[in-house]
């Protein structure tokens, strides 16, 4: 994790000025809220590294559409890509809004290839079978959702394997 910190995020703390938080981190919680996510908060916070984690902010039975403004009052986002990150539609509207905010977006391929993503094939694709499916769903917004991920999966990150990380 502290490899995720050089570079990339030394100089987060020190102009955020305008930003109630360096960084957004945007992740699948039941893929890894407890593990890796967790870890990374922690270590992002020992460094000075104001971060953003739902469950450290928004308390339970706040609307979830007040993530959406945190987003906005973040410099930096990191989605955390994970198996079942496109099964959440949360998650998909977030990488949404931090493409259109155009700021640094700093990709962690956590158990999947970057081609998944931008792709959304392997594990993303019957989420997106599901998405299109589903007669509630708006078709203009899941188009907007893989061309988000597009954008996101041809951007330089880490990629890390599960049996990696300790």
């Amino acid at each position: 994790v502290d490899a995720l910190l050089e570079g990339e995020m030394e100089e987060a703390s020190s102009s955020s000025g305008k930003f109630e938080f360096d960084v957004f981190l945007s992740f699948r919680g039941a893929d890894t809220r407890k593990g890796f996510t967790s870890h990374l908060y922690d270590r992002l916070k020992l460094h000075g590294i104001s971060a953003f984690m739902d469950s450290d902010v928004l308390q339970r039975g706040q609307e979830i559409n007040k993530l959406l403004d945190y987003i906005e009052r973040s410099m930096i986002f990191m989605p955390i890509f994970s198996k079942g990150y496109a099964e959440s539609r949360w998650c998909l509207k977030e990488i949404t809004m931090m493409v259109a905010c155009q700021r640094l977006i700093i990709p962690v391929f956590f158990d999947v290839e970057p081609a998944e993503v931008r792709d959304q094939i392997k594990h993303f694709a019957p989420a997106f079978e599901r998405h299109k499916r589903d007669a509630n769903m708006d078709q203009q917004e899941v188009r907007n959702w893989r061309r988000a991920l597009k954008t996101v999966g041809e951007l330089s990150g880490f990629h890390l394997k599960n049996d990696t990380i300790g």
